[in-house]
């Protein structure tokens, strides 16, 4: 079977061989200690960094880049818009808190938002990522 650990809580989950799971939904299942806030790839606060295992990742949702932007790059992802299908390794800071307005990828995000108001676009939650896996 499949295992996640979760380096900075020193815990791990196994799951059944061709399944995908949700790397927050699992991590609240089983009390794995991963911080969280509002599940829904807005705040920021269940970045994760892939330590092993990023081929075992789901693609990297349109909210998810919005909201880490230049962060994707050094193998940061949201636990709450990542599934995993096979052995995965990842930490985080457990003081950790939501990405910030004033950050980077806070400023841009806000940027692509503000654009999309202007124009009556809301493209950037115009809910095309519904299609939620259970």
């Amino acid at each position: 079977m499949p295992v996640i650990r979760f380096l900075t809580s020193g815990k791990e989950i196994e799951f059944p061989e061709g399944e995908e799971v949700n790397i927050l939904r699992i991590s609240l299942r089983h009390d794995l200690g991963l911080p969280w806030s509002c599940a829904s790839g807005l705040c920021g606060t269940d970045r994760i960094t892939i330590v092993e295992g990023a081929e075992n990742l789901s693609g990297v949702r349109r909210r998810e880049r919005d909201r880490l932007g230049e962060l994707l790059d050094d193998n940061v992802r949201l636990a709450c818009q990542t599934y995993a299908s096979g052995d995965l390794a990842i930490a985080w800071d457990p003081d950790q808190k939501g990405i910030d307005e004033d950050s980077r990828a806070g400023k841009r995000l806000k940027t692509v938002w503000m654009e999309g108001s202007k124009h009556g676009d809301q493209s950037a939650d115009d809910g095309s990522d519904k299609a939620e896996r259970a």
